[in-house]
């Protein structure tokens, strides 16, 4: 499966656009724990980790997802559409003072994002359902003035918190990034990602999720790195499993909605 997506797409080229938006290849491969320190070794050995990581590489994502009165965002998902999107408001080590909203968007066999910084004020107005911010002249063009179109058309929510440590390796050539995503957890008790009362509850579909991201091409010896760790493809989502998570512990219409 590997081999025949590196003939296809691993070839160099120019960088893809899309309705404005930069296209990136994303591939994600379930993983144990001995082939994530496997592959942590190899990708050590020739990237480096991303800057904005600690001492040790390492750093937690916490993201809140939003999806619409119709679960737009998950039933699309599990339904596998070509084009498709999804919100989110995404911090860093759970940090107040870096709230960033992105919009993920899906076309056919690619990825891109918009995002934009939140103050905490506007992070707390959506949480109470206030989008009013969001039609300010100076957000036109922006993902906030989308984000504020797509809450007026049908209602955007929180539907689950999703937190996982993620270990990011980086090379220019390709704008290539390898990620080793674990200890996925999901929020409960709360849609507040800030908030005291929320309890995170382990997520143990898979034990690591590994990542590949690049633009035009991948460099070949970086393609090697992934070979003989036997490796399969999959479209796996965080967001999924986490909401999953929540609908086996039935807490999906007393925590989310």
């Amino acid at each position: 499966m590997l081999y025949l997506f590196y003939v296809n797409f691993f070839k160099g080229g120019q960088a893809l656009e899309y309705k404005n938006r930069r296209l990136r290849h994303e591939l994600k491969f379930p993983a144990t724990a001995a082939q994530c320190e496997i592959l942590r070794q190899r990708f050590q050995a020739v990237m480096k980790h991303d800057a904005n990581a600690g001492e040790d590489g390492i750093y937690r994502i916490t993201s809140l997802y939003l999806d619409d009165a119709y679960n737009s965002g998950y039933n699309d998902k599990l339904l596998g559409a070509d084009t498709r999107k999804k919100y989110r408001i995404r911090t860093y080590n759970l940090s107040p003072d870096r709230i960033h909203l992105e919009c993920k968007y899906k076309d056919t066999d690619m990825v891109s994002k918009r995002g934009s910084w939140l103050t905490r004020e506007q992070y707390d107005a959506i949480l109470s359902g206030d989008f009013t911010f969001t039609w300010d002249s100076r957000y036109s063009g922006s993902v906030i003035e989308d984000f504020g179109i797509s809450n007026s058309l049908a209602r955007l929510t929180p539907s689950v918190i999703v937190d996982y440590n993620r270990e990011a390796f980086v090379v220019p050539e390709g704008n290539v990034r390898f990620t080793i995503d674990s200890g996925f957890k999901v929020g409960t008790f709360s849609t507040d990602m800030f908030s005291p009362d929320t309890r995170y509850v382990a997520v143990t579909d898979v034990a690591a999720v590994i990542e590949l991201k690049y633009d035009d091409y991948l460099p070949s010896y970086l393609f090697d790195l992934v070979q003989g760790v036997n490796l399969t493809q999959q479209s796996v989502s965080k967001f999924v499993m986490c909401r999953d998570k929540l609908l086996t512990m039935n807490m999906i219409n007393t925590t989310i909605r």
